[in-house]
């Protein structure tokens, strides 16, 4: 369906007055044109893909397989700093009790690691984590890209959303354990709501800014509704949508830990518990160093799979 505005002021079909450049961004007065054949519309439409999300993902992508081993060497020198920072507190400012030194945090760490104890624990809690994050995220994705579409049920729905996404996880451990138990429905559930808001709050974000323009410059080269959505709004919203779920993976981990801790009988927030009822100060930090390098480990596989496998769908989209 052609849009009002392009039928008034050039008829979309003959553009007697006013041709888009699409590859400059800008429109030029020019005289009376002749129809634009099937061919020009899609080499348009493939001109208008490219100035979207693609370039600037593309651009990341390229820059960081070009990271410099400086930037390696700064990310070590910080982690050593951090450690002797840590070593230098738990030796001569706090009782090693209260914070172990690294050496007998690791001493500890490797009869655990050996018995494969660690192990049973992590992939319990990435489990949890892992369902709670992909459906969290599916549910806030489908539900976000209604919201930035539909401006009555946008309208509708955002008062109670906002009211509901600042109730945390944690808030919600009580109703949970009420509703599905300490089984592993409550854990899914936790995730579930810590993820399904950020991502929801993100995703109509990013549908809702879709340049108007591009979308108008489309129509005008016929596509339709699919098509606007397909090669111009959703790689406009893609950006807001990682973002969203990049958070949206921190919070999920962030949620588990209470979560085990009050309702579990298994997992890296089990183990904290269990460890801070015996006094275990050493194995607390062991499940401490646990759940840090678990996050970081994620999230940069999450930026892999951004800045691999996403732009290269990506750009396969815009060039289709």
């Amino acid at each position: 369906m052609r849009s009002r505005r392009c039928s008034r002021r050039t008829s979309c079909a003959p553009m007697t007055s006013t041709m888009w450049r699409l590859d400059r961004g800008m429109s030029i007065v020019s005289r009376p044109l002749a129809p634009v054949s099937g061919a020009e519309k899609k080499t348009g439409m493939r001109r208008l893909q490219t100035r979207s999300a693609p370039a600037a993902t593309s651009a990341r992508a390229h820059s960081g397989r070009r990271r410099p081993y400086r930037a390696i060497l700064l990310s070590a020198a910080s982690l050593l700093i951090a450690f002797s920072i840590w070593q230098l507190f738990s030796t001569f400012i706090f009782n090693p009790f209260l914070i172990p030194p690294p050496l007998e945090v690791i001493r500890t760490a490797i009869p655990m690691l050996a018995s494969g104890e660690i192990f049973a624990d992590v992939s319990i809690s990435m489990t949890r984590v892992l369902v709670g994050f992909i459906s969290g995220s599916l549910a806030g994705i489908a539900l976000g890209v209604l919201l930035g579409r539909i401006r009555l049920l946008h309208d509708l729905l955002d008062p109670i959303m906002e009211l509901l996404r600042y109730l945390s996880p944690t808030a919600m451990i009580p109703i949970a354990v009420i509703w599905f138990g300490i089984g592993e429905m409550s854990k899914y559930f936790l995730i579930f709501w810590g993820t399904f808001f950020i991502v929801l709050v993100n995703t109509t974000a990013g549908v809702w800014r879709a340049p108007v323009t591009r979308q108008r410059a489309a129509e005008c080269l016929g596509a339709n509704r699919l098509q606007i959505f397909a090669m111009v709004v959703v790689p406009s919203a893609v950006p807001y949508i990682v973002t969203g779920m990049r958070v949206a993976m921190a919070s999920s981990f962030m949620s588990i830990i209470p979560a085990e801790i009050l309702a579990a009988d298994s997992g890296i927030g089990y183990l904290l518990q269990k460890s801070s009822l015996l006094l275990q100060t050493n194995r607390i930090f062991v499940a401490l160093l646990t759940i840090c390098i678990l996050g970081f480990a994620v999230d940069r596989l999450f930026r892999f799979f951004v800045n691999r496998v996403l732009t290269r769908y990506m750009f396969y989209i815009a060039m289709t």
